[in-house]
This record gives structure tokens, sequence and C-alpha cells, in this order.
């Protein structure tokens, strides 16, 4: 007999609901002559009993003791604030289906069992799964370990499994190379916003490319600090463009007086090439604004993508928070600098804030921070490749909707003013502005020819 949770039709209590009147509603037990009861034999709750006659949260409680005590021992008292993080989490089940997880179990009674606290490094010493990574973000959660930037904390680990590889004298200019200057750079710039995919990558790609260069030198059995620039140049040419980015090695080589005045050019930036049609580009905005049948996070994205040009990463970033609504006008909060939205756009945005900002109240544990774009994991922003497919899954071309936004953008806003109300560096807008001009003084001299 199945229970359906809800008021009963006869005497209007709340109670668990096992059968229907002729009229199609629902009656308790004890209106229908049926005197039984499904109680959680631990809290006495009288619905969604979920396994050995316990309820969702009790048996997840359950479960989750067993795993960090063992049976019948008491969670140790150096776990029990991330045994009370995940007990009080707003959705239980998800947490139950957890930890029955392959792995899960044998982690948490490996942690468990040990009597040191919880810390980053203790997570950094285990296999870098999905579970390892829950569980990292749940402590965060806690207040159990202060947050931190992964990716940032992942660069030093990373480099210096790398560095292994490398031949003993190579190491000598390589780990100087890489700690105190990429890495200090790095931790500098970001002090106080999160480090990008792209900017990892980059810093990787730098690493890797030095590393190339060490190996052709050896080969060729030329030193560093004799290399010239006509050997330098041979090497460039004979391997793809992105042994450009060898320029802050050859850079930082120079400066400290290991390598001769060599040069590198700089990696060019491609010039934007994918561009929607103003058809295409309508028809998109108009879909993000009217159809009911697109997720809101779609519709969101998309519109803010066709209408300013935002990157995706940088749409991840956002916060319910970023969401400034003063009754009157809803603006976007970009590096300080506020976008007012379109009243069509911002009823998208402010809808999505809702409910992002409710989820978020319900399950604590699932996030440390409000993102407007949450992921599936905890304290986790949704990932940029994930948004880019799901988009292009849902018919916007979120590439050449940007290109063309920031194209239509830079045509009537100076680079200063254009920087502010997309949230990107002033390098980045100076060169769209560029573009813009490009192309205008190309349109005026075609009008210029066309006059009788």
């Amino acid at each position: 007999m199945r229970e359906h949770p809800g008021a009963c039709a006869q005497c209007e209590q709340q109670r668990p609901l096992i059968g229907f009147t002729d009229a199609g509603n629902g009656i308790c037990g004890p209106c229908a002559g049926v005197d039984l009861t499904y109680a959680c034999r631990r809290c006495d709750t009288s619905h969604k009993i979920f396994r050995e006659q316990l309820c969702t949260r009790c048996f997840a409680t359950k479960q989750l003791a067993e795993a960090l005590g063992g049976d019948g021992t008491p969670v140790p008292a150096q776990r029990q604030d991330f045994h009370s993080a995940l007990s009080a989490a707003g959705h239980p089940r998800r947490v139950a289906y957890w930890l029955t997880g392959d792995g899960v179990p044998a982690l948490l009674s490996q942690l468990g069992s040990s009597d040191e606290e919880f810390t980053h490094q203790q997570l950094d010493d285990l296999p870098n799964t999905p579970t390892t990574r829950y569980i990292r973000d749940v402590l965060i959660a806690a207040s159990v370990l202060p947050p931190r930037d992964d990716r940032l904390e992942a660069l030093p680990r990373w480099a210096d499994a790398l560095l292994t590889q490398a031949l003993l004298p190579q190491r000598k200019f390589l780990t100087p190379f890489t700690h105190w200057y990429l890495l200090h750079r790095i931790r500098r710039a970001h002090r106080h916003r999160p480090l990008r995919a792209s900017t990892q990558h980059q810093m990787r790609s730098r690493l890797r490319r030095a590393l190339e260069l060490l190996n052709w030198l050896d080969e060729h059995g030329i030193p560093l600090g004799e290399l010239t620039q006509p050997e330098l140049e041979m090497w460039l040419e004979e391997g793809p463009e992105k042994r450009r980015e060898v320029r802050a090695f050859v850079t930082w080589a120079r400066g400290r007086g290991l390598a001769g005045e060599l040069v590198v050019p700089r990696v060019p930036v491609a010039a934007p090439s994918v561009f929607s049609t103003d058809k295409d580009q309508a028809e998109q905005l108009h879909r993000c604004l009217d159809d009911d049948a697109l997720p809101l996070d779609v519709r969101t994205a998309g519109a803010l993508t066709l209408l300013f040009g935002l990157q995706y990463t940088r749409l991840l970033e956002l916060t319910v928070h970023d969401i400034i609504d003063d009754d009157t006008v809803v603006a976007l909060n970009l590096n300080g600098h506020r976008l007012p939205l379109p009243p069509e756009v911002a009823q998208l945005a402010r809808a999505l804030r809702d409910q992002r900002q409710k989820r978020w109240h319900l399950d604590r544990t699932a996030s440390t921070t409000p993102w407007l774009f949450p992921g599936q994991e905890p304290a986790r922003a949704l990932g940029a490749t994930y948004l880019y497919l799901k988009l292009r899954r849902h018919g916007i071309a979120p590439l050449a909707s940007r290109n063309s936004a920031r194209l239509a953008l830079a045509t009537d806003l100076p680079a200063s003013v254009l920087a502010d109300f997309t949230g990107t560096s002033i390098s980045n807008s100076t060169r769209w502005t560029g573009y813009a001009k490009r192309d205008w003084l190309d349109y005026i001299a075609s009008r210029v020819q066309d006059r009788p």
C-alpha cells in the first residue's frame, strides 16, 4: 500500500494518504478504516520512509555515522562538523545515494579512522576524484576547512610532477622559472579573484614550451647561454605557433643573464571570424525572451550574451548578489560597474536569482557561494564547457552571438566604456574598437565609391 502525504479529504489533517474517495480525493488510513502507520523508527516521521524503516534523513545520518565511526562506534569528535554538515543537507536523499557510491564508504572510513584534524593537504594526498572534491567542498561549506582556489593550488603540484620528468640540469632553470616567476605572478594577480581555466592553461603551456626548448638545446648540444637568435627562430619555425609561448621563459632567462639578447614575437591574437547575421541574432534573442520551454539558465545566459556580448566564463563568476534590484531598475554588477538590464532581460535575471537563492538556502552544503549558475558539485559554479554545450544544444550559438553583439557595441562605444560595459580588460576592448573602426571605414569607403 503506497502512501501519499497530504491533507485528508475527510478529516482535513496532514497525514499519509493511503486511499481515494469516489471523487478522487485522498483519505488517510483511519478514515479509510485501516489502522496502519508508517513512522520512522528514529524520529517518528510518518511519511517518506526510505529504507530500514527510516526516513531519508535518518537513513543518511545512520550511513554517515557508520562510515565515519564504524559499526556501533560514535562519530569521532574531530569529525562531528563534517557529520553535522552532511546530516543537515537540504536534500538528504542525494546524500544517501552519494554515500552508496563506489569508493565513498571506504574513503569516509579512512578519514574517520585518522586522529588528525582535516586539512587541505590531507585531501591533496588522496586521489583527485569527484568523491574527494565533494568532501572538500562540504568541509569548506561547514567551515571545517578554509576556502581556497583549487585551480591555483593545483598548479604547483602539477608543475612539480612535470619537473620530475626533466633532467637535473634542466631543473636548474625550470624550477626557479616556475615557482619564482610564473606562479608568483599568477598568485599576485589573483589575490582577490579566482583563477580562470584559460590562465591555468596558459601557465601550463609556458612551462611545457620551456621544457621543449631545453630538450631541443640538449639534442643539439647548445647551452642556453650560447643560444643565438637565428637558432631560436629556426626552432620556432619548425614547430606549431604555440611555441611562441616560450617568450615568457626567454624573457625571464634574458633578464637574469642566463641567455643572450633573444627576442620571441608575441603570440598574435586572432581576429574574430565567427559572427551571426542580424536575423539569426534577433531570432535567438526572441527565443530567449519568449520561449518558456527553454531552461531558465539558458534563456538568461543567452540573452546576456546576445545583447551585451558577455563571455560565458564571465557569466559563471556571477552570484545572486550581482543581480542588483532596487524595485525600479535591475542591473548586473560587473567588476563594480552596473549594467542596467532591459525589462525583459531583467525579468529573466530576477527569476533566475530567486530560483538559485532558494536552492542555496535549502541546501547550504551544496554551495558555499550562491552562484547564479551553480554546478553539480558543491561550492563550484557550472563548468564553462558545460554551459557552452548546453547553449548550443538549445540552438544558441555562444561564440557567434558574443562576437556579433560585441562588434555592434564597439561601433558605438569607446574602449574604456566598452570595458566597463562588458566586464573585459581595456586591451581586449581596444582590439574590438579597432575591429569595428576598420569595418566602419571599409563601409564608408564603399559608399563613397558608389556615389555618382
